[in-house]
């Protein structure tokens, strides 16, 4: 795109859309927390575990069934009741601002679920979690659904399951990396009915977050807390990523922009593998160090500079005071 082809996009923008456009080209720059790395390529070995128990063909066959019942429930009469709209694509004549307020909603909700139902699932042992996997992944892409309906686009047939299991892929993206190559696949697909190998890529999901799960089933008490905080971040991606992608195609199809470049990131953020996030842990663990010693140093020194500013305002008072007092003294000395 031209420079001045640039400006005159930018120029068409509202200030409220121009910095949804920062925070989308931040998004795609910001990888995943480095623990979570590191923990999803532990559970990917794991699901080859979990994989001996549950075949493939059973998991894909849960995840189409999700798909199922999760576009079945979405209820898109909902979205344009409370939108005040006759037909969903009336909300890409609507301000911005008005898809994204009924998208957070709608996240806020998924998120209070799939908490209490992953404490609840998660506290009943192993049987309760495998339950709860095809629960959340239809929550989730239910979720997807709503939120895709809030900027306008109903997703229906094939290609609206494209999409919305495109973004779930993308939202499962252990790594930076692999979510800007799965964000360029998901550009693709939005003409396309979806390809064999998004399926695997949920089966795969699927049965790395089955395991994740498992993992702390037998320890007493924890159970609920870990399927409460694994769903509660499940969900928090999926309601992310659904925003981001749906705003982005928001603002393309009604002429606000292009394409949003991702903004420029360290090479450390990209780095594949192991190595690349145990790199960028320990350059968080070293930021986290600095920041904690350098905190309490600071809020004492700012407590401490109007303290010692009101001491020496007091001595310096007292001074003054003594000084006058003395002169009293020797002036009436001197009558």
């Amino acid at each position: 795109m031209s420079r001045r082809a640039e400006l005159d996009e930018h120029r068409s923008l509202s200030s409220y859309e121009a910095e949804q456009v920062g925070r989308i080209a931040a998004w795609k720059s910001q990888p995943p927390h480095p623990l979570s790395e590191l923990w999803k390529t532990v559970a990917g070995a794991g699901a080859n575990l979990v994989e001996k128990v549950i075949p493939d063909r059973l998991a894909e066959r849960a995840i189409i069934q999700a798909d199922d019942v999760a576009e079945s429930l979405a209820n898109r009469r909902d979205v344009e009741r409370r939108a005040g709209v006759k037909d969903l694509a009336e909300l890409r004549h609507r301000p911005l601002e008005e898809c994204d307020r009924m998208a957070e909603q709608v996240g806020m909700t998924a998120l209070a679920i799939s908490t209490v139902e992953g404490a609840a699932t998660g506290a009943g042992g192993v049987f309760t979690t495998l339950i709860d996997v095809p629960i959340l992944f239809t929550l989730a892409l239910r979720t997807i659904r709503k939120i895709g309906f809030c900027y306008g686009y109903p997703l229906e047939g094939p290609r609206g399951s494209a999409t919305v299991n495109g973004v779930l892929v993308v939202a499962l993206s252990g790594s930076l990396e692999l979510r800007r190559t799965r964000l360029h696949r998901l550009r693709e697909l939005e003409d396309l009915i979806i390809e064999e190998t998004e399926e695997d890529v949920l089966t795969d999901e699927a049965l790395s977050l089955l395991f994740q799960m498992e993992v702390f089933e037998e320890i007493p008490g924890l159970g609920a807390i870990s399927g409460a905080l694994l769903n509660a971040a499940f969900l928090r991606r999926v309601d992310v990523t659904a925003r981001r992608i749906f705003q982005e195609r928001w603002l393309r199809d009604t002429g606000k922009v292009a394409e949003i470049e991702p903004a420029e990131a360290h090479p450390r953020l990209l780095a594949p593998g192991i190595s690349g996030a145990l790199g960028r842990l320990a350059y968080s663990g070293i930021y986290a160090i600095g920041f904690s010693a350098a905190l309490p140093v600071y809020a004492v020194s700012a407590l401490a500079e109007p303290m010692g500013d009101a001491v020496g305002r007091s001595a310096e008072s007292l001074w003054d005071g003594l000084i006058a007092r003395r002169s009293r003294r020797r002036a009436t000395a001197s009558t």
